[in-house]
């Protein structure tokens, strides 16, 4: 049952510093400028020095914060990225190094941008954490009926789940890893958009993470992995309408999309048509999947397992 799925809300100064260094590494817009703007110069340094090395800067910074998302220690989560982005063997210890001393400097900067970082977080996670365990079990019982009807799979959603809470430097963002049943989050004191609550955003990863790892045990095609991820947004959304923290005849589905970093505006789109055509289907969900797969553009069929990190 899902009103039976403990979630464990904890602050993680590291992740902040990490999750922040990424977005400067691979220059996503940041709301937070000052920090920014202390974290160029370390950065720019690792990726210059992975240039270097020949490896690909996006695969390395991607498993680097997967592995802090799973407390890897820095340089051991620096040194499984390397490998991971392509660097060579007999050259990653030295270049563990050199990296791993940016990668302090970044850190060190951070820190002295938010001192009391850890006891901020704490106070700022407070209304999403109260939020979510007032909805999130309705939220979560409304999307199993989507897919199951009353019936669904015993191991459907996982027991127990650690929501990590990160200083917002992009104004909203999170990710997950199934594997590891753990889920991030920028600590945001408001909603981005009161249309598409943050506690939506909660939702949304640990469905996401129930059909990751499903998808991943059951389907006999890995093309059915997109569609699947995708459904995730408008079965959310349709919940969140039913517990009437969504309003409107349409789903917002392309605004939840650009505030949870998700899909394109044409991929949102076809997801939305897709969803108002088979919304009264009996069919199976994978039925219905296969209708989706064939109505997305091509080059969206790309199975991309960080697309959610």
């Amino acid at each position: 049952m899902a009103g039976n799925t403990k979630i464990q809300w904890i602050s993680h100064p590291e992740l902040s510093a990490a999750h922040a260094a990424y977005l400067v590494a691979t220059r996503v817009q940041c709301n937070d400028q000052k920090t920014e703007q202390s974290l160029i110069q370390p950065v720019t340094e690792v990726n210059n020095r992975l240039f270097a090395s020949a490896v690909d800067v996006s695969q390395f910074w991607q498993q680097y914060l997967l592995q802090v998302l799973s407390d890897v220690p820095m340089e051991q989560a620096c040194g499984v990225a390397l490998l991971s982005a392509g660097a060579n063997e007999m050259q990653v210890d030295q270049t563990t190094k050199a990296i791993v001393n940016r990668l302090g400097d970044a850190r060190l900067a951070f820190n002295q941008r938010y001192p009391k970082l850890a006891e901020q977080l704490d106070l700022r996670a407070r209304p999403l954490r109260e939020r979510w365990e007032t909805y999130g079990p309705g939220l979560m019982n409304q999307v199993g009926k989507q897919i199951w009807g009353n019936s669904p799979p015993e191991e459907w959603w996982m027991p127990k789940v650690t929501a990590l809470m990160v200083q917002p430097i992009r104004g909203g963002d999170g990710g997950c890893d199934a594997n590891a049943s753990r889920l991030w989050l920028e600590a945001m004191l408001t909603d981005v958009d009161p249309g598409v609550p943050e506690v939506l955003r909660v939702a949304w990863l640990v469905t996401s993470m129930a059909i990751d790892q499903y998808a991943r045990e059951t389907s006999g095609e890995l093309r059915l992995m997109r569609p699947w991820s995708l459904v995730s947004v408008p079965l959310v959304l349709s919940a969140a309408r039913e517990l009437e923290l969504v309003r409107g005849d349409e789903l917002p589905t392309s605004t939840a999309m650009k505030l949870w970093h998700f899909g394109d505006d044409d991929i949102a789109e076809t997801v939305s048509q897709w969803w108002s055509v088979q919304a009264s289907s009996t069919d199976p969900m994978p039925a219905r999947l296969k209708r989706l797969d064939e109505m997305l553009p091509e080059t969206s069929k790309r199975v991309d397992v960080e697309d959610a990190v």
